[in-house]
């Protein structure tokens, strides 16, 4: 009825009604945000992951790329950029939606996981050494790592536009390098013997007892050291990580745990326990002694051992069909005893004149991995090309030339008939045949595993104390025969580029 008063208890009621709907609304508009920004926040945690994976991927592709030269760093740009905008499998943003813009300055090198970083112009004019990559996300495009919000900007203006950055670093962790170094015969990178190739005082060709060569001897002893295999250059190592236990998983496989060992001074003790450690370099011909298993150490796919003792002289040999026959694994030591002063150990084979009683028997067996090659073919600060030096022709006439005789009846002798017949094939190539054994069953091969790269530090060096020395090169030496407790014999091949040895490229950060 008009003018009808409510009562105390109705109107209670509305009013308590009224009241429960505006607080029910400032409820749901307080939900509405809490979800709202919850939401967002899920956004920017999946986009902070998806750019950081973009990152990732973008500095492992180029990583892989980087070979010391001018060309990989381009090439780490081209495969970046490439692997971003692919069509196929392109990497995407925003649920798989969007594509970034490429951008060349969102990637750095450096010769170092570390840093000091270089733009790609920098890096190319001095390549040499350069392994690591760099990528910036926020150096790519905008749109990928500054996303708009809406629920956060009512909280403050400065939350208006939310940055995701993501930075990743790709590079080396380890290297294919085995934890002996010898000394170089010579600090020469290279020298001429006639038309020959010398690096470092070795000729390629030769075999060498690694156990018994010094450049500064005075004891008739070799000199050879032990890498520290937990202390990269520039590191302090400790007596402690000479332990057996660390060693021998790095003789195993070939590979210290550093991605260089140049750059720095490289922490060493003298000498190389090789009757500790002999039984773990002969994995590489399918002896296996522990820690090695054949799944990470495996065999040589060619494991033919050439003993002087009983494969040369005989008609499935290459050389030495002439007296006096060959009796010795490698070129003789020389001198073979101590001079009244300091004179290197070095083996017939390496002295110019020629040393007095040089017969055949001094050389050992020559050419099983490497030719000699000449000394034209060297480019002085270039690395040897990926295919090799285009070595000498395997003829009698230059194994005449390169390792005469002054004594003794006979000269070392090459079998042209016998020897392999393409421009730059050796014995060790050989898939069957006379040359070749396989690996045992169940143990796959695989090619160069008989090649060592060992450091040829400068030397002279303490010796029986854990010292540090720098490593001039890293030598190629092929083992021609099992070692065993007192020697090594392996055949000089060549100088490596230490980045042709770095291993798989790995996410530093």
């Amino acid at each position: 009825m008009p003018g009808k008063r409510l009562d105390p208890a109705t109107r209670y009621r509305a009013v308590q009604g009224g009241a429960i709907v505006v607080l029910f609304a400032a409820v749901l508009l307080v939900l509405v945000g809490v979800a709202g920004l919850a939401l967002e926040t899920g956004q920017l945690f999946n986009r902070r992951a998806e750019v950081q994976t973009i990152a990732d991927a973008l500095a492992l592709a180029a990583a892989r790329q980087l070979n010391g030269s001018s060309a990989g760093v381009s090439a780490a740009l081209a495969v970046a950029s490439e692997r971003l905008h692919n069509t196929t499998d392109g990497l995407r943003y925003q649920y798989g939606k969007a594509q970034a813009g490429w951008n060349d300055a969102a990637l750095s090198f450096a010769q170092s996981a570390s840093g000091p970083w270089m733009d790609s112009a920098t890096a190319s004019s001095a390549p040499q050494g350069v392994a690591y990559v760099k990528v910036d996300a926020r150096q790519l495009d905008p749109q990928l790592t500054r996303m708009p919000t809406l629920f956060m900007r009512a909280l403050s203006a400065s939350f208006e536009w939310v940055n995701v950055g993501g930075v990743a670093v790709a590079g080396p962790s380890s290297i294919n390098v085995l934890p002996l170094a010898i000394c170089a015969m010579s600090p020469l990178p290279a020298s001429a013997r006639g038309s020959e190739l010398v690096q470092y005082g070795f000729r390629r060709g030769i075999s060498y007892d690694l156990m018994q060569l010094d450049p500064e001897d005075t004891d008739g002893v070799g000199v050879h050291y032990l890498i520290d295999p937990l202390a990269p250059p520039g590191s302090t190592g400790a007596a402690a990580d000479f332990s057996l236990d660390n060693i021998k998983p790095a003789v195993c496989t070939g590979t210290l745990a550093m991605a260089r060992v140049s750059g720095a001074a490289l922490t060493v003790l003298g000498p190389f326990p090789l009757a500790s450690l002999y039984t773990q370099l002969n994995a590489r011909f399918g002896q296996y002694a522990a820690p090695c298993k054949a799944i990470t150490a495996p065999p040589d796919a060619n494991v033919k051992a050439y003993r002087a003792s009983s494969f040369f002289n005989t008609a499935s040999s290459w050389m030495n069909s002439t007296t006096p026959l060959l009796s010795s694994q490698a070129a003789a030591a020389y001198p073979s005893t101590p001079g009244a002063s300091a004179q290197k150990l070095w083996t017939y084979a390496d002295p110019l004149p020629l040393p007095a009683n040089t017969g055949p028997d001094k050389y050992g067996p020559l050419w099983s991995y490497a030719r000699a090659v000449p000394f034209a073919a060297y480019t002085a600060g270039a690395p040897e090309p990926a295919s090799g030096y285009t070595p000498f022709a395997a003829t009698q006439a230059n194994w005449t030339l390169f390792y005469p005789v002054n004594t003794g009846s006979g000269a070392p002798s090459l079998k042209t008939a016998t020897y392999p017949a393409g421009p730059q094939d050796t014995p060790y190539q050989a898939t069957g045949g006379a040359f070749f054994a396989a690996p045992p069953a169940g143990a796959p091969g695989v090619r160069g595993r008989r090649v060592l790269h060992v450091p040829l530090l400068r030397c002279p060096l303490p010796y029986g104390v854990v010292t540090t020395a720098t490593v001039l090169a890293i030598g190629k030496f092929f083992m021609t025969v099992p070692a065993d407790s007192a020697h090594l014999f392996a055949e000089f091949a060549g100088i490596a580029a230490e980045q042709a040895l770095s291993g798989t490229p790995e996410l530093q950060q």
